[in-house]
């Protein structure tokens, strides 16, 4: 299975000439993840356009939302510009399968007119809904891929397995996860990275003390106790902010910490791709 992180930024992407980023810090575009195997995208950022034309990615086959937040769903109409007919009279366009649970469907009625936006996409005929339950289970191939309704109930990861892998991938919203047995001990985890008011390495302070606390966000520090007690062979970290001004020193640096903490781990980047 490949799996190709299309974009690892969280709600803050790589800005031009940001006082919040660091000069040396890689460029992270919105959170985006596409599995190759199965043609199968995960969220749409903003920035979804330059992503897949950067990834040479021109057939979806299927595509799924962890939650309705914009950092993760406001490049929909990439369904109409990928697949729709623009040269014939009577369009020929491809479809795409999108699954939604109910709790999407709730919080897409609700938040941007993303429901309505998907129905014109259906109606136009370059999607086609399916609404699932909140621990819905599906087969494509011989993959099967489970939904986890997060502590954050309107978020959700996935459980992915085939006869001989394990992959659990959780692309946001972490705070309070408490992983079940079944989905401990996979082959790969891909988990967000959380946040910091210090930078984890240099420990310059990025954000104010306490902010953290007050907006509810996940820390650095939660997300690795999250990995620690999943337990993957290998564990990737995405979702990372352009205000960590995170350089590519750092990130190996971090990434030796975490190895002497009992967590082998790569802190994920733009167009990387994973074999699982």
């Amino acid at each position: 299975m490949i799996v190709e992180f299309l974009g690892t930024a969280g709600g803050v992407p790589s800005l031009f000439d940001s006082v919040s980023q660091h000069k040396d810090a890689p460029i992270r575009t919105g959170p985006g993840l596409f599995i190759h195997d199965l043609k199968l995208l995960i969220d749409s950022s903003e920035d979804i356009f330059y992503q897949l034309r950067q990834a040479k990615i021109a057939d979806i086959k299927y595509g799924i939302y962890s939650h309705w937040h914009p950092d993760h769903t406001m490049g929909l109409r990439i369904w109409e510009t990928l697949n729709f007919d623009f040269v014939n009279t009577i369009p020929q366009s491809k479809v795409t399968t999108i699954y939604l649970t109910s709790q999407e469907v709730e919080d897409f009625k609700t938040y941007f007119g993303h429901w309505n936006h998907l129905l014109y996409l259906q109606q136009i005929g370059v999607v086609e809904l399916k609404i699932v339950s909140n621990n819905a289970k599906i087969t494509i191939k011989d993959t099967t891929i489970e939904w986890i309704q997060l502590s954050e109930k309107i978020a959700f990861g996935f459980y992915i397995t085939t006869p001989t892998k394990r992959l659990l991938i959780i692309p946001d919203e972490i705070k309070g996860f408490q992983p079940i047995n079944k989905v401990k001990d996979v082959d790969v985890a891909i988990l967000p990275f959380g946040s910091n008011e210090v930078n984890p390495v240099t420990k310059e302070r990025i954000h104010e003390e306490g902010m953290l606390s007050t907006l509810g966000e996940a820390t650095f520090e939660e997300c690795v106790e999250i990995a620690k007690n999943i337990n993957a062979k290998h564990t990737y970290f995405t979702h990372i902010e352009a205000t960590e001004s995170l350089t590519q020193l750092q990130a190996k640096a971090l990434e030796r910490q975490l190895s002497e903490a009992g967590i082998s781990s790569t802190i994920a980047y733009d167009s990387l791709k994973i074999k699982v």
